[in-house]
């Protein structure tokens, strides 16, 4: 099946911490939630709560396939109802930590792990 996405996805289930960056004042305590899929461009995670399209995140996402926890900003494109939870997508606007090459690591790990299969979406 052909997509249209610049980045292939990988199905994993990393744990994450993420905040909506708030022009008056930093939220004080991060949700936690698990990821849907993950891509050099961006993430799918599961939230409790809607969140506006736009909004711009902080997140914190713990993967044993990397040495450290990958620390990003995104912007929310999408948010949809999942059960009981929502399910969100964000862009990734910056990934890493002082480290340009962060984001090459991770959608070359992603690549590697999805080359030959089949992807979510």
């Amino acid at each position: 099946m052909w997509q249209r996405r610049k980045f292939p996805r990988l199905r994993r289930e990393y744990r994450l911490r993420y905040e909506v960056v708030d022009s008056q004042a930093l939220a004080q305590h991060p949700l936690s939630s698990f990821a849907v899929n993950i891509s050099g461009g961006g993430i799918c995670f599961e939230a409790a709560s809607a969140l506006p399209k736009g909004s711009v995140l902080t997140l914190e996402i713990e993967a044993p396939d990397f040495g450290a926890p990958i620390v990003a900003l995104a912007r929310v494109v999408w948010c949809r109802p999942r059960g009981a939870h929502h399910e969100v997508g964000a862009e990734f606007w910056w990934i890493g930590w002082r480290d340009a090459s962060v984001q090459a690591a991770l959608a070359d790990f992603v690549t590697r792990h999805t080359v030959g299969k089949e992807t979510a979406a």
